[in-house]
């Protein structure tokens, strides 16, 4: 599973804080979501285009999550800005 090195570090640093971040999963959008949801993750919108997630997460949640291979990969969730010519 694909963790951002950086998130790694800081949810290992910090297993207490919460994290905004975008998962991106395999197999059953519905199955995932439920699975997650009991891993810990608050699932706050869902991405279909990139078969993921957005949600929030404890530091140890998102440590935890990196031993589930369905999970492919987790970064952080920032916002999104676009270029003015």
């Amino acid at each position: 599973m694909n963790v951002t090195p950086a998130l790694a570090e800081q949810a290992q640093a910090h297993p207490q804080d919460t994290f905004h971040v975008i998962l991106r999963v395999q197999g059953d959008m519905d199955a995932r979501q439920e699975q997650l949801q009991e891993m810990g993750f608050a699932i706050s919108r869902r991405l279909r285009l990139i078969r993921g997630f957005g949600a929030t997460a404890t530091g140890e949640c998102l440590t935890n999550a990196r031993n589930h291979d369905w999970i492919v990969s987790i970064e952080p969730d920032g916002e999104m800005h676009t270029l003015n010519k």
